[in-house]
């Protein structure tokens, strides 16, 4: 201590600068490296959307048409496929509109409604599923299930105007000119 004592007396500039490099070298040492570090990446993660999107075989025409004027006990038939055309799996509908009628003819109209599955199906197919069966009016939208990417399903469509009346009585006369117009919208969500 008496060292320190006789250098500050002789020179204390030089017992600061001494002791400041001291401090210098220590605080080098302390910050230099001394610890060990590691890191990695993992670059280019894509994250990309799926698409969901159907085609409709008849997109912008009638399922079905009769051929002629219906009378009482006549039925038309048509039949329409809709494939998954996009990347996901999709849960499908099917929704009838009536947009124009007279006579409420759409509710004296019958329609079954059937699921046939893949018309490319030729070993061990299974069986069609009925979708809908009653009047045209009183169909709601219907769950069609899930179809996985790329599966079709081919929908059979028959309507009958039935007949209500004995032969000769007139029993339908109500009906005769009725018309009765209906869009059908196919839906698909993921």
């Amino acid at each position: 201590m008496n060292r320190i004592s006789a250098l500050w007396r002789s020179s204390p500039r030089a017992l600061l600068l001494g002791l400041g490099t001291i401090g210098l070298a220590a605080a080098v040492t302390v910050g230099s490296g001394a610890d060990f570090t590691s890191t990695s990446a993992n670059p280019s993660n894509i994250f990309t959307a799926g698409t969901m999107t159907h085609f409709n075989s008849k997109a912008g025409a009638a399922i079905l048409t009769p051929s002629s004027l219906m009378r009482p006990g006549d039925t038309a038939s048509g039949t329409v496929d809709i494939q998954n055309t996009g990347s996901l799996s999709g849960n499908f509908s099917l929704a009838k509109t009536v947009s124009a009628e007279t006579a409420g003819f759409a509710s004296k109209l019958t329609i079954v409604i059937t699921d046939n599955g893949d018309p490319s199906c030729v070993v061990s197919c299974p069986s069609p599923v009925g979708v809908y069966s009653g009047t045209v009016a009183a169909m709601g939208s219907q769950a069609l299930g899930a179809f996985a990417a790329g599966a079709t399903h081919r929908y059979s469509f028959v309507v009958t105007f039935p007949n209500t009346g004995a032969p000769g009585a007139g029993a339908d006369n109500a009906y005769q000119g009725a018309t009765a117009t209906v869009l059908y919208t196919w839906t698909a969500t993921s």
